[in-house]
């Protein structure tokens, strides 16, 4: 089975952030992804979550580590299964 899911990273960032000179703010920060995954490959749903998550936090903290983002929340919902 197949699923689409839309992904949300919300967090704050503090000054060792690698980005944090070129951000016009450092709270409140977001970004959003859809992933289209096959539930072929992971263990269930949660574990897609896991994945899903950990993806999220790696962009929001620069492609590096995880390090230098705060106050973290997701939002993650099923858009579509096939």
């Amino acid at each position: 089975m197949k699923y689409q899911i839309e992904g949300k990273i919300v967090f704050d960032v503090d000054v060792k952030h690698p980005d944090f000179s070129c951000m016009k703010k450092s709270k409140g920060l977001e970004f959003s992804d859809v992933y289209t995954m096959d539930l072929d490959y992971f263990y269930g749903p949660d574990d897609m979550k896991d994945y899903i998550k950990s993806d999220l936090a790696l962009v929001a903290g620069g492609g590096y580590n995880t390090d230098h983002i705060h106050n973290v929340k997701y939002e993650i919902k099923t858009i579509a299964t096939w």
